[in-house]
This record gives structure tokens, sequence and C-alpha cells, in this order.
């Protein structure tokens, strides 16, 4: 038998499918390299029009702070509006002209002054009439002044006493937005241009000339956010469109269709020329990509169990000392309670002392949480003067009896965005660093000041922030140590410390959008400052404290842990009448339809089968009126920022907790879209 035929048809065969899966590949590789071209227009589209929003937008918060100056006040002398518009025009160079006009538009002070020939109004009333309406800063249309040059103003308003006394506004050449056009490192066949709200050209590559003029005239466009373009020496682009986000301004960039189609071809020249290797390599290739894989990954997996290991076991000598001392004064308290029940005066004693131990013990989770985060979840308005002034005997705690500490945080401090916990962890960390350097005893002054420009704090920070410096009459830090002292487990302290507070104190700073610096002379002291993001919101209003509220008369609790669940209904027990229990999410689901003159429920959030969150979207389903609080000791859902859409009291809390949580809960809410199905397996 000839076995020559047999092996040509097994190979032609084996052959067969090998060139219908390559020209399928083909097709598939051609459509996905036009598809990432498409991609590539649109990023490189939003990340021009995200530059330009940056730009349009410190351009306008600039302009903002000149308006609110007190150099503006009215009236307004001439002569010092043209030396402050004559400062600000040589320190901003984008800005050509400053003008002040009235609510009809017209400009009354003007630098560079106007030809007095010209006409009063502004240019552009659309955006001027759009700045007396809303009393906020606003970007105007381009347009053809009376030199014939382009331009466009970006308004602000000029308020005292919650009244709109004047309009200041700038002049801009389009010069500035057209070297963002080429700063954007777009191919030299690409076009892109920028129009406003009336379809007219801001900016664009190539024409500059055309700037004031109808979009058209540079290039025709239709579509909407990805459309095509003509233009006008006829060459056509795939273009897409991105419009900003605080004006009506519209990016657009485009890319040759003839480079879209010669992609199409080169690319399926380079298909067939590769699947004559593909087949005798594709084999070989999977084989060591695979072992090479898997090699990886387990020296990967073995240097992660490494250093998980290395932080636990540096981690659990402390977590340990500390929670071991808090079960001792526990474990003395069981004791002396069960010698010495019918001592009131004594029982009352240790009671206090282990309730002091629960506060101890989550300040420690507290901790450790708040070194593992990397984010700012937990982030609301702080106001320096007044948390300072609450914490001041906690903080005086983190010191000794040798040492003298002053807060001096002035009234006006701005307000900050940060989390309140993680900043008391973080100057509780700073202040216990203080008081290890000062042995024989010394002085610490945690102080506050507002910094306009954080960037002339050399902190690589720009816009306005808080600085608060705790300094100390310390040891101090040996120069080659100072730029190690924020890496984890770096510790110059002889009892051989963790090193992990002044981690902490660092990816506080960083996690809330600021930074830490540190300054030290040996044998002088240090003074570590925190340069703190200012928060948006004005200051809070002092309120009389309100009274104590109630808890409902009727309460069901969700929780499939036997202990906490009873723990909770002896908490409870004596104070709310009717007490309800379940297990788990479809148990009170059948306790709600059975009682419904339920009032509340308290949930756990880690529960197998049905989570608390959905526990509590369900409930809200059924009945949008029954409040909902969701109770936990730590979930990596709300420590990763999942909304949960109801109130959540953290383990352990007291009763004044879960009752205000309560009152939270009746406030009614938007409902979430989306339910967060928490794979949790049962809890050990």
């Amino acid at each position: 038998m000839n076995k020559t035929r047999p092996a040509l048809l097994l190979i032609t065969a084996s052959l067969i499918p090998v060139i219908i899966l390559a020209a399928l590949m083909g097709r598939f590789f051609i459509k996905e390299q036009q598809t990432a071209l498409d991609d590539d227009i649109r990023g490189r589209a939003a990340t021009l029009a995200a530059t330009l929003q940056r730009e349009l937008k410190s351009q306008a918060q600039l302009l903002a702070v000149v308006a609110d100056s007190p150099r503006l006040d009215p009236p307004i002398p001439r002569a010092a509006f043209a030396e402050t518009a004559r400062r600000l025009l040589d320190r901003v160079p984008e800005w050509e002209q400053i003008r002040i006009s009235n609510e009809k538009g017209e400009v009354v002070l003007a630098f560079p002054p106007l030809d007095p020939s010209a006409d009063a109004p502004v240019a552009d009333m659309e955006s001027h009439d759009a700045v007396v309406r809303t009393g906020a800063a606003v970007v105007g249309n381009i347009a053809i002044g009376p030199n014939g040059q382009a331009a466009f103003a970006l308004r602000a308003p000029i308020q005292r006493n919650d009244r709109l006394r004047a309009v200041l506004s700038v002049v801009i050449r389009p010069a500035m937005v057209t070297k963002l056009l080429y700063a954007n490192g777009l191919p030299g066949s690409w076009s892109a241009w920028i129009v406003d709200g009336r379809d007219r050209l801001v900016a664009s590559t190539g024409a500059p000339a055309l700037a004031g003029n109808p979009a058209s005239e540079f290039a025709s466009f239709s579509g909407e956010d990805f459309g095509a373009a003509t233009l006008k020496d006829g060459m056509d682009l795939r273009v897409a469109e991105v419009a900003l986000a605080d004006t009506p301004w519209r990016v657009r960039v485009g890319l040759p269709v003839s480079d879209y189609q010669r992609l199409a071809r080169k690319a399926t020249v380079l298909l067939v020329t590769a699947s004559c290797f593909t087949l005798l390599l594709s084999g070989s290739a999977v084989f060591l990509f695979y072992r090479e894989v898997r090699a990886r990954n387990r020296e990967r997996e073995s240097m992660a169990n490494w250093q998980r290991m290395d932080a636990l076991g540096k981690l659990t000598g402390q977590a340990a000392h500390d929670f071991n001392n808090l079960l001792m004064v526990f474990q003395s308290g069981v004791e002396g309670i069960k010698r010495r029940r019918n001592d009131e005066q004594r029982v009352t004693q240790l009671l206090t002392h282990m309730s002091d131990g629960v506060v101890r013990g989550k300040a420690i989770t507290q901790r450790l949480l708040s070194f593992s985060r990397r984010s700012n979840q937990g982030a609301s308005q702080v106001e320096l003067d007044v948390r300072l002034a609450e914490l001041s005997p906690l903080l005086r705690q983190a010191v000794n009896d040798t040492i003298l500490m002053e807060i001096r945080v002035p009234e006006d401090t701005w307000p900050i965005h940060v989390d309140p916990a993680g900043l008391e962890i973080a100057l509780i960390n700073i202040l216990t660093n203080a008081r290890e350097a000062m042995t024989g005893g010394g002085h610490v002054i945690i102080s506050a000041r507002n910094v306009l420009d954080a960037s002339t704090e050399g902190s690589g920070l720009k816009g306005p922030f808080v600085a608060l410096t705790i300094s100390d009459t310390g040891t101090g830090v040996a120069p080659e140590n100072l730029a190690r002292v924020f890496e984890p487990f770096f510790s110059t302290k002889k009892n051989g410390g963790t090193g992990l507070g002044l981690t902490q104190v660092h990816s506080f700073a960083s996690g809330s959008g600021g930074a830490v610096k540190v300054a030290s002379l040996a044998g002088h002291g240090s003074a570590f400052t925190l340069l703190l993001p200012r928060s948006n919101e004005p200051r809070a209003v002092r309120a009389e404290p309100a009274p104590s509220a109630n808890l409902p008369r009727t309460i069901m609790i969700v929780d499939d842990t036997p202990a906490s669940l009873e723990s909770v209904r002896l908490v409870l027990d004596g104070i709310v009448p009717t007490i309800f229990a379940a297990a788990g999410g479809p148990e009170a689901i059948e306790i709600l339809d059975r009682h419904p003159e339920i009032e509340a429920v308290v949930s756990d959030i880690m529960m197998p089968g049905m989570s608390g969150i959905e526990l509590a979207e369900e409930i809200r389903r059924r009945n949008p009126s029954l409040p909902v609080v969701l109770m936990t000791g730590y979930s990596d859902r709300l420590e990763a920022g999942t909304e949960v859409g109801c109130p959540v009291v953290p383990k352990p809390f007291k009763i004044e907790d879960l009752a205000a949580c309560f009152e939270e809960a009746k406030i009614p809410v938007v409902q979430s879209a989306n339910v967060v199905r928490l794979e949790i397996p049962t809890k050990g």
C-alpha cells in the first residue's frame, strides 16, 4: 500500500481547518485593529477634552479668586484697577485683556484700555448674561472683535454681600487652545479642532486663521460622539467628538480614512504570511508560555506569601499584646463579678473597666483598618478647631505628664476633607513618636494654618490646603534616616518598635489627597506637617444638642451568628417591648410577612445566602417606609466604598449609636438601581 497518498490526504485535511481558521482569525484581527483605532481616536479626544477642561477650570478658578479680592471692592478706582490688571497680565501670559462690565454688559473698566472708538458693550452677551443669571464663572463662545481678531472670554461674578456688583472678564486668544492641540501628541496625518456652543471654530490644527468662523469652513461633520467629516481639501476623516463638562465646547479628533483602510490591507498580508508559521510554532509556543506562566505564578505566590507572613509576624506581636491586655480586663471583670455579685459598688467599677476595654478594643481595630486602608472612603468635613478641642483629652494621653502639649488652631482655619478616624490615629502616631523622643520631658505644639496654593510648600500639590504641623523638642531624626521615616517597618527605637506608625501617617495623608513632610534638626526636635485638602463645604452651623432618640417599640434582629444575635437581643431586652429574631435573610422576610407590626429592622451585613445589603434592598422594595439599619464588625465592600443605601452601625455599638442610626434611617433615601451581592461563605 502506498503510504504517500494517505499522508498527503492527512496533511491536506489537517490544513483545511487551519486555512479556514486563519481566514476567520484574519477577519477578526482586522476588525479588532480597526476597533482599536476607533478607541484610540476616542481616547485622544477624551484626553484632549480633559486637558482643556482642566486648563479652563484652573483659569476660571483663578479668575474667581481675583473677583473675590478686596482690590475689586466697589467703587473700583481706575488707577488701582489698572495696576492690579497689569500685574495679573504679567503673571498670566494667556490673559490678553481684563475687563469689568456692569449687569447690562457695558464695559466700564478695561486694561489695556479699549479703543475709545470701539463699542462699549461686550462682544459675547450670551456668556455675560449667563454669569448674571447663575452667579458662577462661565467660559464664553469664540467671537471676532472689532479689530478682526478672534478671542473668547472667561467671566466671573464680582459679588459682595450676596449681590452681583459687576462681571470680571478676561480676554484669551485661541493660541492658548491651539498649543494644547499640538501638545497632545497627535500623529501628523491626524486632525483636531474645537468648536463652541454656536458651532464656531475655536482652534484647529493647520488652520489657526479660521478661528471664530463657522466650523464648516474647516471641516464638515456629521454624527454624534462618533461620525465622519470632510476637510476643505477633500480628505475624509473618521471623527470622535467629546463634549466638555462645564461648557458647550466640543473637541473633535479625526483619523484619515485612508490610514484606516491601509491598516486592513497591511494586516491581511501580515496574516497570510504569519499563518504559514503558526502551525509549526503554535504548539511549542503554547507549551513554553504555559510553563513560563506557571513558573512566574509560583514565584509570585511565594513572594506574596512571604511578604504577608512577614507583615503578619510583625503586626501580630503588638496586636496580641494589646488584645491580651483587654482580655485580661474582661477576665478579671468576670471573675470579680462572680465572687462579689452582691457588692454593687465593686460590680459597677468592674463594669466600667470592661466598658473602657470595649472602647480601647474598638480603637485598636480602627487603627489596624486605617493602616490597611488605601483610599479615602470615610472622608467627611472636619473643622480642626472644633475636632482638636474634642480630641484634646485623648491626645494628651498619647504624651506623658512631663510633656507640655499646646493646640494652636485659629478660628478662621478652613475645614478639611479627610477621614476623621484616620486623622485621629495619625495624630496619635505622631504624638507617640514625639513622646518617645522626649524621655526627659519637653514641649509639643499642634498648629494649623491655611495654604492658598500648596505648590508653594514644595509638596507637588496644587490648590488650597490646610497645613497641620506637630512639632516637638525631642532628640530629632538623624539626617541619614530622615528619608526613611515613612518606610514600613523602619524604626530606630531601641525597644524594637513596629515601624508602622509613621507609615500609617503617610498612608492617611496620601489617601486623603494630600501629603506629609518632615523637618528635623538632630538634638533640637522634629516637625511633621500634614497638608490636607480644604473642604468645599461651608463651615457647619453650631446647633443645640438634639434630644436622645427613642428606639422603636417593635424591632427585628437578623444575624446568622447565634452569639451575636443573642448579644444584641440582650442589649435591647427591657428597652424595646417586642423583639423578633431571625438567623438569616429568608427567615427575616417570612417574619416580616407574618408580623407587619414590626417598626424597624437591624441586620448583620455578612451573612451566607442573602446578605444584609440584599435583605435591606428587598425590604425597601416591599416596604419603603420601614427603617433598616445594618451592623458589621468589618466589611471589605464597605471599606471599598460600596453604597448600601441605609445607615451602618459598627460593632461594638452603644444603644445611643443604634438609636441615632434608626433616626437617620427614617429619612427617605433614593433607592439604588443595583444590588451588590456579597458571595460570602458561612462564617467560621
